[in-house]
């Protein structure tokens, strides 16, 4: 889960820079409300995931329901991580798709971090368990 942040962090500064720089019919894509409230959303995704990651490791020192609660950092920061990356290569435009930038990768890479260390509907049950509801993994 720290790696994904790390990951979400990089892509924020990537599209920060790009939309600084890039120009589009005479003016930075940066001003374009919808390329900036975008890159928004991707901080306020990080920082959101930032404190669920460090509420799990807290949890973990006082080991109070840290089985929900490590789910649940996972769960939402890769799908942040997903989310983020596909915002990386929309304010990238078709340059986001190019291998040079990177964030084609970041995409493809995010992708699994919804599968490996248990898939995320793995982590939808365990927080399912943990709620108690029925037919949910104990």
């Amino acid at each position: 889960v720290a790696a994904h942040l790390g990951k979400m962090e990089h892509l924020l500064e990537k599209s920060i820079d790009f939309a600084k720089t890039r120009s589009s019919f005479g003016k930075k894509i940066a001003v374009n409300q919808a390329v900036s409230h975008r890159i928004v959303d991707m901080k306020v995704r990080l920082e959101a995931a930032r404190l669920m990651t460090y509420r799990a490791a807290s949890r973990l020192e006082t080991s109070k329901m840290v089985g929900m609660d490590a789910a649940m950092a996972k769960l939402f920061t890769s799908e942040a991580l997903l989310q983020t990356a596909i915002d990386t290569i929309r304010t990238m435009g078709g340059s986001g798709l190019m291998t040079e930038y990177g964030a084609e990768r970041a995409l493809r890479d995010s992708m699994a971090g919804t599968i490996y260390s248990g898939t995320n509907d793995m982590q939808r049950n365990i927080i399912a368990g943990w709620l108690g509801l029925p037919g949910a993994l104990s």
